[in-house]
């Protein structure tokens, strides 16, 4: 929106794409060059050479198209948080975004396991009125930072300390 202001943006922690994405892809790689390797050079009288470099050349470009959509899942899924809303935007061929209002959030937590608190990363939770559960935001890095920088933009929003002080 032309009036809004944005306070910081992040998206989730690189981690993510390495476990398991990543991993998963080399474990294939790995497993499939082994295969490739047991097959005999000749089954009968047929030569198996040219039926190998086919499946090697699948296999190399199965891996790198898997390993390069959750690639680009990571890189194009944002969260965006402004004074007025947290704008989640994500989707590789299809683009979704989502917009949390600020004044309609009624409860925040953040979760920092040991293993996020290690790599300096959490999830925030986000309740918020007219929504059914709870929206996530999974394993943002610097955590804390952002989940300060909501709680201050949502104070801000709802008038400051002042207007919540008793009369």
């Amino acid at each position: 929106m032309s009036d809004e202001r944005p306070i910081t943006e992040s998206r989730q922690h690189w981690s993510v794409i390495v476990f398991p994405w990543i991993t998963l892809g080399l474990l294939a790689l790995v497993a499939g060059i082994i295969v490739l390797i047991l097959i005999p050079g000749h089954i009968g009288s047929s030569d198996t050479g040219r039926a190998r470099v086919i499946a090697g050349v699948v296999l190399a470009v199965a891996v790198v198209l898997w390993t390069g959509y959750h690639y680009l899942r990571w890189l194009l899924l944002t969260y965006l948080l402004t004074d007025r809303r947290i704008v989640v935007e994500s989707g590789v061929l299809s683009r979704t975004t989502e917009s949390i209002a600020l004044d309609r959030i009624q409860n925040t937590t953040i979760k920092r396991p040991l293993g996020d608190r290690l790599i300096g990363a959490g999830d925030i939770e986000i309740e918020s009125a007219g929504r059914d559960g709870v929206e996530v935001l999974h394993r943002i890095p610097h955590a804390q930072a952002f989940y300060t920088a909501l709680q201050e933009a949502m104070e801000a929003l709802r008038g400051g300390p002042a207007a919540t002080r008793p009369l």
